[in-house]
């Protein structure tokens, strides 16, 4: 069994339902006024009676207004102050205004991920200084209006640098409550300036560069050749990018909209973005140069030649043969749908595959369906490879018959089979008939520092085109970086 740290696909999802980018959040628009400073509303008297004093704030409210905390809802030490207060509904569940005030010194890129996630572009706050203030505990704060999981949220923020802090205040409900003013105005925030100077931005940091590489793999010599993409892609989505190719053209889907390259062996130069009605995660291609795009609630759409050329409703994630007649529409469960499409038509049969518990990801060569998850029998993820009817093949695992990390690209070779293990941060390989052969690390194969492996494409001379998220050097940036992969 692998002993590094293994992340399963429902943990993920768990951790993006409550990160900055939650699904389920509406992108809010930032506040704006003529003045530099906004104020709405006049100011309200703080109350007199409770005072809270921790290291980085005090807060002074009335208990008669109805604001409540439990022990855990309050943390102070050193570097962080929180408390979370609320006003319960009178008679029933649930309340009227949970508030959230928050200040931590800490590193800035969680505020630099605020920025982009409630609607602030970084650029425009950074250095044209475009948005306008509000003053909240002496700190003048960004707004945002917006919503969390159904409710109205407000949020205030603000990087102090000189302190090293972030402020950040979120207030979910009725926000417009007169409550919720009266509470702020009895906030002071207490920051002493140490002479903090943060780090590069995203415009002033360093690009990711890397030099050719290779590493022996029982007795392969894997090669990585790094393609610099023009322009590097920034990006705040560790996950979900996808690659396909068709000829000298690579399209990259990047946060769900797709951007056509020019490939020319050494580098990717971009060429287009092509406007699509929807996000997509899913990308195909076939041999006709067709591309296949899909995406849970979406239409399954082709496209080819610059324009859209068919239109599917029904299927869920989708990957498709490289014949482009057939492939299969799956989600998390083991049952999924084999679709066929003839004459415009799209047809749909069941096709189960039992051995797998939770798929993460599935992927269709010429001879075989891919299914990544965890095995039913609990040994944890596995390549179930699996013929074009749904009959099992083999079985890919680790060298001990154990699970591997997580399975992101894997396709066959002359030799066997390789695949991108992105949470063990590895390229696999295995023989023809599924023996392990062994594993090279990111570090010694691409020169990368803890990436994460999204996915690939085979190239027209058999190579693979490796895409992956990587954060820079300096931490200014993470970037969508691509790689030549041979020797297998």
């Amino acid at each position: 069994m692998k002993t590094k740290f293994k992340l399963s696909c429902l943990f993920l999802a768990a951790l993006m339902l409550f990160s900055l980018t939650a699904c389920g959040k509406d992108n809010p628009e930032p506040s704006s006024t003529s003045e530099g400073t906004e104020q709405t509303k006049p100011p309200v008297e703080a109350g007199s009676g409770t005072t809270i004093h921790t290291n980085l704030w005090d807060l002074t409210y009335d208990e008669a207004d109805g604001w409540v905390y439990e022990e855990d809802d309050l943390h102070d030490d050193e570097t962080s102050s929180k408390i979370i207060l609320t006003l319960p509904k009178e008679g029933e569940d649930g309340s009227i205004v949970d508030a959230e005030i928050r200040v931590s010194v800490e590193d800035p890129y969680t505020f630099r991920d605020y920025l982009t996630s409630y609607g602030f572009d970084e650029y425009e706050y950074a250095v044209d200084q475009t948005y306008d203030l509000t003053p909240v505990g002496g700190i003048d704060c960004l707004k945002a209006e917006g919503n969390y999981w159904g409710s109205p949220c407000l949020r205030y923020m603000n990087r102090v640098e000189g302190a090293g802090a972030t402020v950040f205040m979120e207030i979910i409900g009725e926000y417009e409550d007169e409550r919720v003013d009266k509470l702020l105005s009895g906030l002071t925030i207490h920051l002493e300036d140490t002479g903090n100077e943060d780090g590069p931005w995203y415009w002033e940091g360093e690009p990711f560069s890397a030099q050719p590489r290779s590493v022996m793999v029982g007795t392969h010599t894997l090669s990585s050749q790094w393609l610099p993409i023009t322009d590097c892609i920034i990006t705040k989505e560790t996950f979900n990018h996808a690659a396909a190719v068709t000829g000298d053209q690579a399209y990259l889907l990047v946060d769900g909209e797709l951007k056509r390259f020019d490939y020319d062996g050494v580098s990717l130069k971009f060429a287009e973005d092509i406007v699509l009605d929807a996000e997509y995660e899913d990308i195909s291609a076939d041999t006709t140069g067709t591309l296949w795009l899909a995406n849970f609630m979406e239409p399954l759409i082709s496209w080819k030649d610059g324009a859209q050329t068919a239109s599917y409703e029904g299927p869920d994630h989708v990957t498709m043969h490289p014949s482009g007649t057939w492939g299969v529409s799956w989600f998390s469960g083991p049952e999924c749908e084999k679709i066929t499409l003839s004459g415009g038509a799209l047809k749909t049969e069941p096709i189960v595959f039992q051995e797998v518990d939770i798929l993460s990801h599935l992927l269709i060569d010429d001879s075989h369906i891919y299914v990544c998850g965890s095995a039913v029998d609990g040994s944890g993820h596995k390549v179930f490879v699996y013929d074009s009817n749904g009959a099992l093949q083999m079985t890919l695992a680790d060298s001990d018959g154990s699970g591997l990390g997580s399975i992101t690209f894997i396709t066959q070779t002359a030799n066997g089979y390789l695949a991108l293990d992105g949470n063990m941060r590895e390229v696999v390989l295995w023989t023809k008939d599924g023996a392990y052969l062994g594993e090279a690390d990111d570090g010694d194969l691409f020169g990368t520092d803890y990436p994460w492996f999204c996915g690939g494409a085979k190239l027209a001379d058999g190579s693979i085109l490796a895409i992956m998220t990587e954060d820079r050097a300096d931490e200014s940036a993470m970037e969508l970086v691509a790689f030549k992969l041979s020797g297998f």
